[in-house]
């Protein structure tokens, strides 16, 4: 009897998972939880704004046109910034790879920090040849003079074949009106000291929100990261000179993903040449 009764429910049990009442409403739970991932997934703010430190990248996506033998079908000079992040690499490899017209990397980043592979990464690429320039990564909180001495106290200016390149990403809880003012000072003190006007790096999302409304910033010469397929555009069809199109780059000589770049329109690198 007792067997009859176990059968008996397992029977009704079957039944009732087989009903179309049942599986419509486990397929609505599934659909459910796969849209949620997916609308997670879609959501992605300015590439730069998700940084988890200066220089390290969120994944992006690779460009199409620096894969196989074709390196420049587009007739703009590829290139690459690199930082202590790609740990000791070996430039002669580098060297060795089409995709590579131009070096940025890190010198220091806001009063008191040097990156500890500069001097190295600086000096090989001068042996080697390749038109090397170098970078301060800004901090809007601190003094905007403070910062450049720091800078040119690591950087020998006669050695630079770039102008050199502030990297303005973070407002580290400053106004905008604060950011813009002490990047105006800090851009005054390179081009005293240079001669040149310096080039600056920043997000699509970033130069719209925080540096276009200032016309004074608007005129000088930017190096725009958004990682896409298409070429960004920023407010007002502002210019720029150059487009970090991926953090996913492979390059010859370095280990892991680096960051990749190229000129727009009708630029080109005479225009960031210091010397």
């Amino acid at each position: 009897m007792k067997q009859l009764t176990i059968l008996i429910t397992l029977l009704i049990f079957q039944s009732f998972a087989l009903s179309p009442l049942y599986a419509q409403k486990s397929n609505k739970t599934k659909t459910k939880k796969v849209h949620e991932v997916e609308i997670t997934g879609d959501i992605q703010p300015d590439p730069i704004a998700r940084k988890a430190r200066p220089d390290r990248h969120p994944k992006a996506i690779p460009m199409p046109s620096i894969a196989g033998k074709s390196v420049n079908p587009d007739n703009h000079m590829h290139g690459i910034d690199i930082s202590h992040h790609q740990g000791r690499i070996n430039w002669d490899e580098v060297a060795r790879d089409p995709k590579v017209g131009y070096v940025y990397m890190k010198a220091t980043e806001g009063t008191n920090i040097t990156d500890n592979m500069y001097s190295y990464n600086f000096a090989e690429c001068k042996r080697l040849g390749l038109k090397v320039g170098s970078y301060l990564f800004f901090r809007p909180q601190y003094s905007a003079r403070a910062q450049f001495e720091h800078f040119v106290s690591v950087v020998d200016t006669k050695k630079q074949d770039l102008l050199p390149l502030i990297d303005v990403e973070v407002t580290n809880g400053v106004s905008t009106t604060t950011l813009q003012m002490r990047l105006l000072e800090l851009c005054d003190l390179f081009e005293k000291e240079y001669g040149k006007k310096p080039l600056i790096y920043t997000g699509k999302n970033f130069y719209n929100n925080h540096i276009h409304s200032n016309m004074q910033l608007r005129t000088y010469k930017y190096f725009i990261a958004a990682y896409s397929f298409i070429e960004p555009t920023l407010y007002s069809d502002d210019d720029f000179l150059m487009w970090q199109y991926s953090a996913q780059g492979s390059i010859r000589g370095i280990r892991g993903n680096v960051d990749c770049s190229r000129f727009v329109g009708r630029h080109t690198i005479n225009e960031i040449m210091y010397r």
